[in-house]
């Protein structure tokens, strides 16, 4: 019997791995685009399957969601036209004379240049003098995070750096954990002595560096070959990597690829700046209360959102430095890379950056979110409204009160930022923020696929969202039955063996809107479906809940053989009582080297019945 299910559960890992009638190809893709849009059947919908048929792809992709057209009874034909043009909008497909890489470094360097102007414009303005309006919302803004902010204290900074879980200019791929990135140090020229600060601070680093016992107590700077052998281990680079990824079907988005010593540091500034801002009621750990107000203005119009095009790459250098505090400015600073390194043409090319930081560094995120919450704030009291407790930034994602748009758009004019009009809205009845989406309060947020379906997790995920879409337009009672078609064909890509893997849909707690999300483990089912698997069962051990199985993808490891190495990479992960990476002991992960492997004991305590398809 043990063998029997052994045999069973190779054979599903070995399928899921890679399916025979997957949905890898554009064709896969276009198909299940053409059966939504034929079951959503709005003029809109037909209208994006007749393009596609007659190969006009990137107009296709090009049209846009207005809800500027729907009056607030049309709140459904609203609902289907976004999801018809929301579900490949992120989708990377082929097509021919759409260059996505090219597009966006072209994108990049523009915004090169607008932090450029923007740099200008601040130098001349501090000798000829800021206009009266931005003049006294920049002052406001500047009080107020020097007051947030505080003062910068170096221990705070030093016992909050740590390492990403992405990669850095020395590290890539599967080698991109902790263990490596603790051994092979690249740093900017620029925080060179930084770096060996920070690494001294922790002497088991310092000496393993060097080779010496980690567990030796003589001071390792009073050694001068040992600090020849810890400055040799530091790579100079001159600045970041940029690199472009996939953004939507159209353009990538540029990223930077930080080198490791300063993303250390950087996500330390960033850890601080966080905390800071907690204190002060803006809890950047926490997207929900972003959607709970774009909610509200799509019912009353209190509440405007904001959203900035290239907000990261189009954050200037000299707008820092006129709102931080000198002291954080200069820390920054000397952390970041001043310079960016790009393929164009195949070969590198430098440009020093006009911008501050861009998305890739460690503390870019809480950065933003603090200067466009200061300066939302500081537009509101400006106009004496009394709905300050509207106003809230995640990243570049802002509500404010209608009253105060005007205003605030105006400042982030002068400020080099551009607010994308495509989703910034302050009038109707249609609001999004932080990834939920509001007609008139009825939460409309569409499925976008993003990727090829090569194996069992990434079609279950298709198939899932298309459920959970479903159940959504029906308000909670039932799924709708106008895409029960698309879900059975995809679910029809599925080999019979793997429909057995069945998994439960779970409510999102505490929301003021019903919603539900799944894994990708499996196929989200009813429990009356669901007790059709052999997989499926009544946990008896509880007399509650379920037992079920699912896929995981589990991280490829290693054992550690090194005695200094393994000695530090046990003490970095222990010494905030938690650690990113899923493997323990000895053995360290890889990066991006997934095994997919059958979970028999998963358990819900509870199975969410999603209703029929009605």
């Amino acid at each position: 019997m043990r063998r029997t299910m052994r045999n069973r559960r190779r054979q599903l890992e070995e399928l899921a791995r890679d399916l025979p009638r997957g949905l890898s190809r554009d064709a896969d893709i276009l198909e299940v685009a053409q059966l939504l849009w034929k079951q959503i059947d709005t003029p809109l919908s037909l209208g994006l399957s007749l393009l596609c048929k007659n190969g006009q792809f990137e107009d296709a992709l090009r049209v846009e969601f207005d809800p500027a057209r729907y009056v607030e009874k049309e709140w459904e034909t609203a609902r289907d036209d976004y999801q018809a043009i929301a579900f490949l909008r992120k989708m990377p497909l082929s097509i021919d004379g759409i260059d996505r890489s090219s597009l966006a470094l072209e994108k990049f360097l523009g915004s090169e240049q607008q932090c450029h102007e923007t740099n200008l414009r601040f130098r001349t303005s501090r000798v000829r003098g800021f206009s009266p309006r931005v003049d006294a919302v920049l002052s406001t803004a500047c009080r107020k995070i020097s007051y947030w902010l505080g003062d910068l204290n170096a221990k705070s900074w030093a016992l909050r750096c740590r390492f990403g879980p992405g990669s850095d200019t020395l590290n890539k791929g599967t080698r991109a954990s902790s263990f490596h990135k603790l051994s092979s140090l690249s740093v900017t020229t620029d925080f060179i002595e930084g770096a060996q600060a920070l690494v001294l601070s922790h002497p088991v680093w310092a000496r393993t560096l060097v080779g010496v016992d980690p567990e030796c107590q003589k001071p390792l700077i009073n050694s001068d070959d040992a600090m020849r052998r810890f400055g040799s281990r530091f790579v100079l680079s001159p600045g970041n990597r940029v690199t472009f990824v996939p953004k939507t079907a159209l353009v990538d988005r540029s990223i930077a690829i930080e080198p490791g010593m300063n993303i250390f540091a950087q996500l330390g500034l960033g850890a601080l700046i966080r905390a800071r801002l907690k204190k002060v009621g803006l809890d950047l750990d926490d997207q929900y209360p972003n959607q709970v107000l774009a909610r509200q203005g799509s019912v009353d119009g209190s509440v405007a959102t904001i959203d900035l095009s290239s907000a990261s790459d189009t954050l200037a250098t000299e707008v820092v430095r006129e709102l931080l505090p000198s002291r954080w400015f200069l820390a920054m600073d000397w952390v970041r890379s001043k310079k960016g390194i790009y393929r164009n043409s195949g070969e590198d090319v430098s440009l020093t950056y006009e911008k501050f930081s861009s998305m890739g560094n460690g503390f870019t995120f809480e950065l933003e979110s603090m200067i466009f919450y200061a300066l939302a704030l500081s537009c509101g009291e400006l106009m004496k409204s009394k709905n300050l407790h509207l106003i809230r930034s995640y990243g570049d994602d802002i509500t404010v009160p209608a009253e105060v748009v005007t205003l605030l758009e105006e400042v982030l004019s002068f400020c080099g930022f551009s607010v994308n009009p495509r989703k910034s809205y302050s009038s109707g009845v249609f609001r999004e923020s932080c990834g939920a989406d509001f007609f008139n309060g009825r939460n409309v947020r569409p499925y976008f696929h993003k990727e090829y379906c090569k194996d069992a997790s990434s079609i279950f995920r298709l198939a899932n969202g298309i459920r959970r879409v479903a159940y959504r337009r029906n308000v909670g009672f039932g799924c709708d039955r106008k895409l029960y078609p698309l879900w059975v064909h995809v679910v029809s890509r599925i080999p019979c063996s793997l429909r057995d893997l069945r998994i439960p849909y779970r409510p999102l707690a505490g929301k003021l809107w019903a919603d539900i999300e799944s894994g990708d483990g499996g196929l989200a089912s009813n429990l009356d479906e669901a007790l059709s698997s052999p997989f499926v069962s009544f946990n008896r051990d509880y007399q509650a809940g379920w037992n079920f199985a699912e896929l995981q993808a589990v991280p490829a490891s290693s054992r550690i053989h090194i005695w200094p190495e393994f000695y530090l990479y046990a003490m970095y992960r222990s010494r905030d009582g938690i650690t990113t990476e899923s493997t323990s002991g000895d053995r360290v992960v890889h990066r991006g080297e997934n095994r997919v492997r059958l979970n028999d004991g998963a358990y819900a305590p509870s199975w969410l019945n999603l209703g029929p398809w009605a």
